[in-house]
């Protein structure tokens, strides 16, 4: 007993530590430093809080005295009316009346004011010459389709708009607050919209204001918008230019976008920040003007709050290095005791790194933790040996996951399963086979390694289990050997993110003359047998039941583009989804009608948004004419259908065939010029039928194709 603590490495450790007290000072240092810099945040975060809420509520202020003049007029018009003189004075006197407004309207509807007039916008605005009263509608200005009237309209209440530039009314930076106005019943509720009454304010004594406001010796204050958009700042650039976004984008900052968002989301706040002025670590207090939804934020540098705590820490941190000195002197003197066998074992080391595993180390013998040390290495590189054939065998064939539960289950290879509730991805490239099929073998080969090295990341990430790789079709699940519980959100939004990847391999593929081919990806919940499937010979880890197979019926009814998920994936997820629209579909085998959601996003943790397409459909001049051959499974009919095609987009066309068409139908379609076929060739799938229009989704488009569309969709 005596001799086994003698020889105790830990002791050597023990009395090292006890003649150095080194760890003491390192707590005492650390304990210091952390409370007095706890101290000076907390001190800084009150200041800085207060001094933004003083600053909302004096904005706050200005926007509630613009708000009253609309808000008063709305009334009386609602339940008296008036001619147009009468209207023009009310303009003028809250103009007059109120020197925080630099212009107000009334814009009605169509007719709303007098049957006799289409549309009536009478606005007054300040003029160097006194009041200058216009009509809106009378100068060309279309201001139905500006968001200051378009969207209080909508959302039937008074909002604040975003900053811009009026062109049709004062010509000036502004923002304006628009007030909807009611055709009111007998009973006195609202009936109908008739028009919005507006109230402008210059923006110029906001940025003055915000400009004068003193933050430390080199901080600044800066507004955005309800969107983010900079509307005062310190880099003149920056203002109704950029957004907190874009900077964020732009600089790849993760925590500058999480900012904003936290500066849009809060009433306010305090957060540790990357200015995105100077680059320099700061802190950010920020506060919501509840009037517009706007943000008032004040930035910190962070030395300058800690510049005399640091110059302390440096002092005693020098110190500090004396002392750690000292005690690494004495450790070699230590460390000379242990370091011959534990060179032996370094040496051992580099054999087994260079894939030599016939060790020897009983020539160490000694009864300390370095001894035990060099008989735990002896029994590693003997367990390496035994598990070289599983990795010999299985290689790289298997995912980290798999391979995992075979070496560490000592029934890892036993055929069986188990049932358990799991989510199955399945992806597949629209019209792959058809447009590579005279494709020279080494071009298909780099497209599909390209494709699936992008797609097999993206699983990997979220952790995602491949069980099979059909040629462009790809099956995955989440939740199975690792539990998971959040695999219904991993799979959706690894399904988005495969989705969003497609943009890029499509730039490089159009980029060496390649086709431009698109992805459909479905998502099902639900409960399979996950195992060892196949024979003592050959065997594969997936999952099998009828779950796997509905997954591929809910694949064969994606678009390019397109991310379906089925109701039971749906539920689990419902309040963290962003649905595009829900598709009832029949389905083969099922009595009775089943509902599909096509995802667009998902938030939560994961935030994952597909990006918009452009869905605008144009006019052709002249249709085109275009034979038509329906898909049956991989196989292209010899039937053929003429069809028009008269509107088209990047996306889709409306065609009329002279046959009849059924919803879902994949079809192959050829071009014609007069009688003449084109070269080139479209897939594309019915995706709607109204009356005797079909609208298609293109699944893979040539290049030359396009340029046939926009020949013929221009005029001469």
């Amino acid at each position: 007993m005596i001799l086994r603590v003698r020889n105790s490495i830990s002791l050597k450790i023990s009395l090292l530590v006890m003649a150095g007290t080194s760890i003491v000072f390192a707590m005492v240092l650390a304990y210091s430093y952390n409370y007095s810099r706890n101290l000076i945040l907390v001190d800084a975060e009150r200041s800085a809080k207060n001094l933004t809420l003083a600053v909302v509520r004096r904005i706050e202020q200005e926007f509630r005295a613009v708000e009253k003049g609309p808000t008063y007029l709305a009334g009386f018009l609602e339940s008296t009316s008036c001619d147009r003189i009468t209207l023009e004075t009310l303009l003028k006197r809250i103009v007059e009346d109120s020197p925080e407004i630099y212009g107000s309207a009334v814009a009605f509807e169509s007719r709303a004011f007098d049957p006799k007039m289409l549309y009536y916008a009478p606005y007054c605005c300040r003029d160097p010459n006194g009041l200058k009263l216009m009509d809106l509608a009378a100068s060309g200005y279309d201001y139905l389709r500006h968001d200051w009237y378009h969207v209080p309209k909508e959302l039937r209440k008074p909002v604040w708009s975003e900053p811009y530039f009026d062109e049709g009314g004062a010509d000036v930076l502004m923002a304006t607050y628009s007030h909807p106005l009611f055709d009111r019943l007998p009973s006195g509720s609202h009936e109908r919209i008739k028009g919005v009454i507006t109230a402008d304010v210059s923006l110029e004594w906001l940025t003055d204001l915000i400009a004068s406001i003193n933050v430390a010796r080199s901080g600044y204050c800066l507004l955005i918008s309800g969107t983010g958009r900079f509307v005062s700042h310190p880099n003149q650039e920056f203002i109704m230019n950029e957004s907190i976004f874009s900077i964020a984008e732009e600089r790849n900052s993760p925590l500058l976008r999480f900012i904003g968002q936290a500066m849009m989301r809060s009433e306010s706040g305090f957060e540790d920040a990357k200015d995105c002025l100077t680059g320099k670590d700061c802190f950010v207090a920020y506060a919501k003007i509840p009037a517009t939804g706007w943000s008032l934020g004040a930035v910190f540098p962070r030395d300058e709050l800690f510049a005399d705590l640091s110059a302390l820490h440096q002092k005693i941190l020098i110190l500090s290095v004396i002392g750690i000195t000292l005690l690494m002197i004495v450790s070699l003197f230590v460390g000379q005791s242990i370091a011959k066998p534990l060179r032996t074992m370094a040496q051992a080391t580099e054999k087994v790194a260079a894939g030599n595993l016939d060790i020897d180390l009983s020539n160490i013998r000694r009864t300390d933790e370095v001894g035990k040390l060099a008989e735990g290495f002896t029994r590693m590189t003997h367990g390496l040996k035994e598990r070289d054939f599983i990795r010999d065998t299985f290689g790289r064939y298997l995912t980290k996951e798999v391979a995992t539960r075979l070496l560490e289950s000592k029934d890892g290879l036993r055929l069986g399963g188990e049932e358990r509730e799991i989510s199955i991805l399945m992806s597949d490239l629209r019209g792959f086979t058809a447009l590579t099929a005279h494709m020279p073998p080494e071009q298909v080969i780099s497209f599909l390694n390209r494709y699936l090295g992008r797609m097999v990341e993206i699983l990997m990430d979220y952790r995602g289990i491949i069980d099979e790789i059909m040629g462009d079709g790809i099956l995955a699940f989440f939740g199975a050997p690792e539990p998971l519980d959040d695999h219904p959100a991993r799979a959706v939004a690894c399904a988005l993110k495969m989705q969003s990847a497609m943009e890029e391999i499509s730039r490089q593929n159009e980029a060496e003359g390649l086709p431009h081919l698109e992805m459909g990806a479905a998502v099902n919940t639900g409960r399979v047998v996950v195992g060892n499937i196949g024979s003592e010979k050959r065997t594969k880890y997936g999952a099998v039941g009828s779950e796997v197979n509905f997954t591929g019926r809910v694949e064969s009814f994606t678009v390019g583009g397109q991310v379906l998920i089925s109701s039971s994936t749906y539920d689990k997820l419902a309040d963290i989804l962003e649905i595009g629209e829900i598709i009832p579909v029949r389905m083969k085998g099922i009595a009775e009608q089943v509902e599909l959601y096509d995802v667009k996003g998902i938030r939560g943790g994961y935030n994952v948004q597909l990006p918009k397409r452009e869905e605008t459909l144009i006019p052709l001049l002249n249709p085109l004419r275009t034979k038509i051959y329906p898909i049956l499974g991989k196989t292209v009919s010899k039937a053929i259908i003429m069809a028009d095609v008269t509107k088209v987009s990047s996306t889709s066309a409306i065609i009329v065939p002279e046959q009849p068409i059924a919803q879902w139908d994949n079809l192959k379609l050829e071009l014609m010029e007069g009688s003449s076929q084109l070269p080139e060739e479209i897939y594309a799938k019915a995706v709607s039928v109204t009356g005797n229009e079909v609208l298609i989704r293109f699944t893979s488009v040539s290049a030359e194709a396009y340029k046939v569309f926009r020949r013929v969709a221009t005029p001469e």
